[in-house]
C-alpha cells in the first residue's frame, strides 16, 4: 500500500518527491484515519464510503455510530480485525474519543483519535 504522507495537520505533504510517500504500516494507519474522518456523501463517486457523522452524532445514536466506525474499520485495506473498541462521547464539545486494539496485515496497531 502506498499512501501520500500527512503533515502534522493533516494535509497532504507536496515537494520531497518518492518522500511524499508512506507505505506499509504508515500507510495503512493513514489510511484509515482519513477514512475516519471522512464524512458518508462526501466522495461523489462512492457516497455510502465514510462515516455517517451527519446523522449519527445525536442524543441517542451512540450506538449507531458505533456500528459505522466499526464498519469503517473493518472495510479499510489491512485490517484483519477489531479486537477491542471503546469511544468515549463528550456532548458539551461533541467530541468523539475512539479507541480501538486492530489486528492488520502489520501486527497489532493501537488507535486513539478525537473527532
Amino acid at each position: 500500500m502506498i499512501f501520500r504522507t500527512l503533515d502534522s495537520l493533516d494535509d497532504w505533504t507536496f515537494g520531497n518527491g518518492i518522500n511524499s510517500f508512506s507505505t506499509g504500516r504508515d500507510a495503512m494507519i493513514q489510511n484509515l484515519k482519513t477514512r475516519l474522518r471522512q464524512w458518508k456523501g462526501e466522495c461523489f463517486f462512492d457516497p455510502d464510503n465514510g462515516v455517517d457523522w451527519n446523522n449519527f452524532m445525536d442524543i441517542g445514536t451512540k450506538a449507531l455510530l458505533d456500528s459505522d466506525i466499526l464498519r469503517v474499520i473493518l472495510q479499510s485495506d489491512g485490517i484483519i480485525r477489531v479486537d477491542s473498541f471503546l469511544s468515549t462521547l463528550t456532548p458539551d464539545t461533541r467530541n468523539l474519543n475512539v479507541q480501538a486494539t486492530l489486528f492488520t496485515f502489520y501486527g497489532n496497531l493501537s488507535l486513539n483519535e478525537v473527532f
